[in-house]
């Protein structure tokens, strides 16, 4: 073999084994594409950082997840982001340029889509909470880019509000009690002692992190450091999380100090507001009252027997949840009168239990005896119980008498002053006058409120 020939045969060998290396390389290449190909959602959906799933350079978001904005071949995705939601999120897809265009898209490995925009449900059955991956790639395949989406609609958890002791009749320290858990968005709690127009009464606590069950002492008193005023109160306690949801929960306080009791029939000084109140119970006539006043966006004081709320805790649970103000009837509607101090208190106690035990709720600071009648004696049992305001009336309405619906309501509204309070009963009559009855008041410049209003406006309460 002459030497040129032997050359050109090792030339000929090392071209032979350049190609094959780089077949090899080229097929070793193909392979590790489809591998990547087919693992790399299933890395991308256990939050790990995969290769060549299309996340661009910048725009990763912790877990391999990219943030909004980021491009997937040609498409720019916005409305992703690292926060939770409590209401449907949709991603949009725009072309580089910022023209609205197609992609396909899917959910959690589901099945691809093609449309202007994706998204991710918020069912209020709570059925799709979580943490959800959206993957985006160009119209026919390509860079796939994963979107994180946190979708949250169930509010926070309140357990085990709870006010200890309950029910006080002088200035102490209580325990409130409360458990809120912390979710998977961050939930902020704060709590306070409301009056019955919602007012915060001493000091409220500031909104910190959900940590578990909690207790907290609170002081029970005036501004002047006496007892709080007669009344009911309710501890409340809020929390919300970080995707808007919010939850309340409330327990019961009462406060029955003993007072000096003053007879009121009408307060002037409240300007031009007027109290409807309503004596006696009748439950379902006391319901659709109730109905029409709600209707109306107006509130009302009802004087309910203890025989009354005994026959009906399901209507007095009512009137608390609609906003309307209570007040104490007696029992069983005796005349005070004829009564000794011993006998008038035990009335006002019976009437008083019926009301916490039906709805976690005391009438005080309002008492109006039956028939409007009462004694120095009477005075002095009510004070001794927690009723500041010996309530009586300035309009009274004649509705007991059977008048008919358009005699009661013309008899309120002429009578009507400011700061008047109004007696009515709970009739059926009553309850159809109350639409023209409360049109006319309101035609006059009057506006009708629960007496908590009136006193408060009057500078009583």
């Amino acid at each position: 073999m002459t030497d040129t020939h032997f050359y050109r045969s090792r030339s000929r060998e090392r071209r032979r084994r350049a190609r094959r290396r780089l077949l090899l390389i080229a097929a070793l290449v193909a392979a590790a594409v489809l591998v990547v190909a087919a693992a790399g959602p299933w890395f991308g959906h256990l939050g790990l950082p995969w290769p060549g799933g299309g996340v661009a350079a910048g725009g990763v978001a912790e877990g391999g997840v990219a943030a909004g904005g980021v491009n997937a071949a040609g498409v720019s995705v916005s409305g992703a982001d690292d926060a939770w939601h409590n209401a449907p999120v949709e991603l949009r897809f725009k072309t580089l340029e910022g023209d609205p265009t197609a992609a396909e898209w899917r959910v959690d490995g589901g099945a691809w889509h093609k449309s202007p925009k994706a998204r991710v449900a918020a069912p209020m059955s709570h059925g799709n909470d979580g943490e959800h991956v959206v993957e985006v790639r160009a119209v026919g395949g390509g860079q796939v880019v994963g979107y994180a989406v946190r979708i949250d609609t169930t509010p926070p958890s309140i357990a085990d509000v709870s006010v200890s002791p309950a029910r006080i009749s002088a200035a102490r320290t209580l325990k409130l009690g409360f458990d809120v858990p912390a979710g998977a968005a961050a939930v902020m709690v704060d709590w306070a002692v409301l009056d019955t127009l919602g007012e915060a009464v001493g000091k409220r606590g500031a909104p910190h992190p959900a940590a578990g069950p909690e207790t907290v002492g609170w002081a029970a008193r005036s501004a002047s450091g006496g007892a709080l005023f007669p009344g009911t109160y309710r501890l409340q306690v809020t929390a919300r999380d970080a995707a808007g949801n919010e939850a309340t929960a409330t327990a019961s306080l009462a406060c029955d100090a003993p007072v000096r009791a003053k007879l009121i029939t009408n307060l002037p000084k409240a300007g031009k507001l007027v109290a409807l109140t309503f004596d006696g119970g009748s439950g379902y006539a006391w319901r659709h009252i109730m109905t029409a006043l709600t209707k109306l966006n107006a509130r009302g004081t009802f004087f309910c027997t203890g025989v009354s709320v005994d026959k009906y805790p399901e209507v007095a649970r009512e009137a608390i949840a609609q906003g309307m103000v209570i007040g104490n009837h007696s029992y069983d509607h005796p005349n005070f009168q004829v009564f000794g101090y011993d006998a008038a208190r035990r009335q006002l106690l019976r009437n008083a239990e019926a009301w916490w035990k039906a709805c976690g709720a005391t009438p005080t600071p309002f008492f109006r005896p039956p028939y409007g009648s009462y004694n120095d004696t009477t005075l002095k049992a009510a004070g001794s119980a927690g009723y500041v305001f010996v309530v009586n009336w300035d309009v009274d309405t004649g509705d007991w008498s059977g008048a008919p619906a358009a005699k009661i309501a013309r008899r309120a509204i002429e009578g009507a002053r400011p700061g008047s309070i109004i007696c009515m009963h709970t009739e059926w009559t009553t309850q159809a006058a109350i639409p023209a009855m409360v049109k006319g008041l309101r035609a006059k410049g009057l506006e009708p409120v629960g007496l908590d209003e009136l006193f408060r406006a009057a500078g009583l309460l």
